[in-house]
């Protein structure tokens, strides 16, 4: 059980970064920073704060899921 539950949180965490990365560059792309300019679209952020807030609920909620199964066993 212990094995299932840190193959779970090591996948969990690479998704979480992937995510996030996935985000974050669409918010780069879409403040134009990679052209060299910034336009404060609001898009932009959105992606920003939804990368943030998945990335952030992944982790937690696995870490939750954790703490359940190991006061279940």
């Amino acid at each position: 059980m212990k094995f299932i539950l840190k193959s779970i949180k090591s996948s969990v965490r690479v998704a979480a970064l992937i995510v996030f990365v996935l985000c974050f560059y669409s918010f780069l792309l879409g403040n134009g920073v990679m052209r060299g300019e910034f336009s404060n679209d609001a898009l932009a952020w959105y992606f920003l704060a939804k990368g943030i807030f998945c990335s952030l609920t992944l982790v937690l909620l696995s870490r939750l899921l954790g703490a359940i199964l190991n006061k279940q066993n």
